[in-house]
């Protein structure tokens, strides 16, 4: 139960692509569970911070969703300052790839992402 009280976005993101394969969820649906696993993986999901320390090492505490940083205050402005600068996604990109809960978050939330621009369409196509 741990787990899944865990790693619930993961498990909404599996039913988000079943329902895609599986044509048995509406657009409707699948918009509102794909923002719910976009919104985990950039929130919540469990991460390393991958900040920059003073070393020029990876900071290498627990920290919650792709955009938030650790306990540490500045580690939180510094992920969130890389996002909102783009000459800083490299620098951002190359942090979050760095282990496999970052690569899962991010692959969670770019699929998650196109799921949910395609349901729109798929709204706004059939309306």
């Amino acid at each position: 139960m741990k787990f899944l009280k865990k790693y619930w976005g993961y498990v909404v993101a599996l039913v988000v692509v079943y329902g895609w394969f599986s044509g048995s969820l509406g657009p409707n649906v699948l918009v509102v569970l794909s923002a719910v696993a976009f919104l985990y993986s950039l929130f919540q999901a469990p991460v390393w911070c991958c900040a920059e320390t003073r070393n020029q090492e990876f900071c290498r505490n627990n920290a919650s969703g792709i955009l938030m940083g650790c306990w540490i205050r500045e580690h939180r402005w510094q992920k969130l300052k890389w996002f909102v600068r783009r000459s800083m996604w490299g620098r951002l990109f190359k942090r979050l790839f760095s282990g496999f809960h970052g690569v899962a978050a991010s692959f969670s939330a770019v699929g998650t992402l196109v799921s949910a621009s395609a349901a729109v369409i798929t709204l706004i196509i059939k309306t």
